[in-house]
């Protein structure tokens, strides 16, 4: 089900100061942006809102796992973990829809003694960057989340962090963009760019032609090809994922989990489920759910909640995140265009860096420059004339 029927067309009108394309996270979060502050805008989605990559998301909303990331990654971060709660509550507030969001508490698991060390240090570096983070021990923990298993040697403890239901997020983000006046149109992929200078003043779509001030590429993996199609190489490459949906039963899991070793995650959900993933298949375009990814994810169960493999298994799916080969996003203007940005390659921190993300695009639109914080992502990086 797409958003159709909430200032959902198939053709403009009139001609939208800028057009999204893509309608996942990050272009729903732009239009919804847009649209707050009185900016006209279209968003064109190949697909279904809130379908494709949304539906196999896992939406956790939590501090860096890494410290290996740029001082302005985690800016990103800090703005975004900082943002969620308002932003749930604005886009309820005009869209009508719970998008999920609850801050469970998150524990990055130490399964070995090898991994102490590191989330000890983990630990600190978050709560040195401002985030109620702590080190507790095995003991600890097993009390803070009983289906954790005995052999554990301790966790990272983020108290704030959370997860949402991105399938929710996505939609909710979008009707908001509509109560605001923007324009979502679905099943219209971008097949042609018309070019005049170095402005893109229209695109070409399955459902018609549209007029433009601005553009803005947000299309996940997808968003090489569109970049391509403007004669730029922007080398974002498809990461696919695959996860499944459980239901505990009478077994409640009260925190996202997830392994030291980047295995993937389990994160509870309000409706009652819980999202169990995901694997880390460079450059595999299908959706395919295969015995492979979901043995990956079953494993992880049994090493973090083993008591949830006697639940039920309620849906199994895959989804295509948007990677780049230096592992960060690519934010910012497109070289050889004077109307163009783009919003992608956020690879696993989509829901995480979405808020700001947003935000700083707009506002360098709307200024003109991009923010400095922009510049470590900056399309430049990659982008070659074809």
């Amino acid at each position: 089900m797409g958003v159709e029927g909430k200032q959902v067309s198939t053709r403009s009108e009139t001609s939208p100061e800028v057009i999204v394309v893509g309608g996942g996270v990050i272009g729903t979060a732009i239009a919804y942006a847009f649209a707050r502050r009185g900016i006209s805008c279209l968003v064109l989605e190949r697909g279904i809102i809130g379908q494709g990559t949304s539906e196999a998301s896992a939406g956790i909303v939590s501090p860096p796992s890494t410290s290996a990331i740029p001082a302005e990654r985690l800016e990103l971060a800090r703005r975004s973990f900082q943002a969620y709660p308002w932003l749930v509550a604005a886009v309820q507030e005009d869209s009508g829809l719970d998008a999920g969001y609850r801050q469970w508490g998150e524990l990055l698991v130490a399964e070995t003694e090898d991994e102490v060390i590191p989330l000890r240090e983990l630990a600190a570096w978050q709560a040195s960057a401002g985030f109620e983070s702590e080190w507790v021990d095995g003991k600890t923990a097993r009390e803070i989340e009983p289906l954790l298993p005995e052999r554990i040697h301790g966790a990272l403890l983020a108290d704030e962090g959370g997860s949402l239901i991105v399938q929710r997020l996505v939609r909710a983000l979008a009707l908001a963009a509509a109560s605001r006046g923007a324009r979502v149109v679905e099943r219209a992929p971008v097949t042609g760019f018309t070019v005049e200078g170095d402005r893109v003043v229209a695109l070409e779509t399955r459902q018609g032609r549209y007029v433009t001030g601005q553009v803005v590429l947000a299309a996940g993996a997808w968003t090489g090809h569109l970049a391509g199609q403007l004669g730029r190489t922007l080398p974002t490459l498809p990461v696919k994922g695959q996860m499944t949906l459980i239901s505990g039963g009478a077994t409640v899991l009260r925190h996202v989990l997830g392994s030291a070793d980047g295995a993937g995650y389990l994160a509870p959900r309000t409706d009652g489920l819980i999202w169990a993933g995901g694997t880390k298949e460079r450059g595999e375009w299908d959706t395919r759910v295969t015995p492979a990814g979901i043995a990956h994810c079953l494993r992880l169960v049994e090493r973090l909640a083993p008591t949830l493999l006697e639940g039920e298994l309620v849906a199994l799916g895959a989804g295509l995140r948007p990677g780049t080969p230096d592992g960060e996003p690519i934010i910012g203007p497109l070289p050889g265009y004077s109307n163009v940005w783009v919003a992608t390659g956020h690879y696993r921190t989509g829901v995480q860096l979405a808020p700001a993300t947003a935000d700083l695009v707009v506002e360098g639109m709307l200024c003109g420059e991009p923010d400095p914080l922009l510049a470590p992502f900056s399309p430049a990086r990659f982008v070659q004339a074809q």
